[in-house]
């Protein structure tokens, strides 16, 4: 089953139809790229040759792609010297003919960035004007990068390029469409927007049996990629591991992280953290009003998989092992599971208004994100969940994951507690309730969860 990507599909169907000879796809493991790229292909009556490279050497690397070209076309009994050769060939074939290097960053790693990068560049502009194309793609995130810049080979090479992203909260419910807004809410703040992962629900569970068998067990699917493939690739980070744990399901400043993990200073830290913000691991967030402020700069997990792990699964091993997985459920994860997914859903409905904003629903928009506040008057300060940005003010929505409607009288109390901020003066105040609101206030924007899952939302 093939899910929205109708933006980055579109992108990849223009590029075969363009004059372009290459294109760049590169994100995150399990966000999508082969799939994306196999369903794109999928109606061409043109040849399609398909090479995953390993780490390898370049000559296994070779003979792997000469097997696939053979295979694609046919042919049988072909021998190359080079990767070059092997495109001159194809070239020669005078045919349209689209090449797809899969995972390009572990060539690399075996045949070197520089002598690899050359290679591809001699290879590309020698496509040119031709009717072969390739399709390069690739995890390492950071690396995959580099290519874009103006000091490799390969800077302006490539036609079109695409960072996939896991998809946001409204592609990941088209997985579960029949669960209440609740539900995805839930879903996807603790399985995040991975395709890999949101194939893996059974909507026909319950959020507790899919969290156990997914999440909690030793072999559930979530959790054997974060183990033995996110956290394989990363630990060679430095302390991977313990700032993963330290950042958690929170967002933590630069000062908190170092003085648990470099408390003297030494300046790793830093480098680290930029590495895993090049690899989109980690993100850095700072409120709308203050977005050049250290101390109101925060570090966070890009994932909410990862989140989800580091809060309740990586601390409770030893106890899920002698236990059980129900048993940690009820005693580690559900007491505070409300608490845990109430911060995602301040980050969906944050997406929810950019998604609005990105469909121009929102005239005038400038900017989407929180706002810190400081009432030198009132000696109090803190952090709005939502705000839009306009030239003549902000509009201000506050943000409730309750157990039920939220009432009149908790509108008028939170309306009153933002208006008494002296220094501030919203445009608009708004308030947005997971399970809606017990009646109508007059002067308020009010939105509820099935607002948010709209259908005039969808691509």
């Amino acid at each position: 089953m093939f899910i929205a990507r109708t933006r980055e599909m579109g992108k990849v169907r223009d590029f075969l139809d363009s004059k372009d000879s290459a294109m760049l796809i590169y994100g995150r493991r399990r966000v999508g790229k082969t799939r994306l790229i196999k369903e794109a292909l999928s109606s061409l009556d043109s040849p399609v040759i398909f090479y995953q490279c390993s780490s390898e050497s370049y000559e296994i690397n070779l003979a792997g792609f000469t097997d696939e070209l053979q295979t694609s076309l046919s042919l049988s009994f072909l021998s190359f010297r080079s990767f070059y050769d092997a495109f001159s060939f194809l070239v020669s074939q005078r045919r349209k003919i689209i090449v797809v290097i899969d995972e390009y960053g572990e060539f690399k790693k075996s045949y070197g960035p520089a002598a690899s990068d050359s290679m591809l560049q001699k290879i590309i502009d020698s496509l040119k004007g031709t009717e072969v194309k390739i399709i390069v793609s690739g995890s390492a995130v950071a690396m995959m990068r580099e290519l874009l810049e103006e000091q490799n080979p390969l800077f302006d090479r490539f036609g079109c390029v695409i960072n996939l992203q896991e998809f946001d909260y409204y592609d990941a419910s088209l997985f579960f469409p029949s669960l209440s807004s609740r539900e995805k809410v839930a879903y996807y703040s603790i399985f995040g927007g991975s395709p890999n992962m949101l194939e893996a629900i059974d909507a026909s569970l319950s959020l507790e049996e899919n969290i156990e068998r997914l999440l909690l067990s030793p072999d559930g699917r979530g959790r054997s990629f974060i183990e033995r493939s996110l956290l394989q690739e990363y630990g060679k980070i430095g302390p991977a591991l313990s700032l993963f744990q330290t950042i958690g399901n929170g967002k933590r400043t630069y000062t908190e992280i170092k003085d648990r993990l470099d408390p003297h200073n030494t300046g790793n830290l830093s480098k680290q953290l930029d590495k895993f913000i090049g690899n989109e691991v980690v993100k850095k967030v700072s409120p709308i009003n203050h977005k050049d402020e250290k101390k109101r700069t925060f570090y966070t997990l890009s994932e909410n998989l990862m989140r989800f792990y580091f809060t309740y699964v990586h601390p409770n091993r030893s106890q899920i092992e002698v236990v059980g997985e129900e048993a940690v459920f009820r005693t580690r994860v559900l007491p505070s599971l409300d608490t845990f997914i109430s911060y995602r859903f301040e980050e969906i409905v944050r997406s929810y208004f950019s998604r609005m904003a990105r469909k121009g629903m929102l005239p005038g928009i400038m900017d989407i994100g929180t706002y810190w506040y400081d009432d030198r008057f009132s000696r109090q300060n803190g952090e709005f969940d939502c705000v839009l940005e306009y030239a003549d003010g902000y509009d201000v929505y506050e943000v409730k994951y309750l157990r039920r409607a939220m009432s009149k009288a908790e509108i008028d109390e939170e309306a009153s507690k933002i208006r008494a901020i002296r220094d501030f003066k919203p445009r608009h105040i708004g308030f947005v309730s997971i399970d809606g609101f017990d009646s109508q206030s007059r002067g308020f924007d009010l939105r509820s969860g099935d607002d948010i899952f709209s259908e005039e939302l969808g691509d």
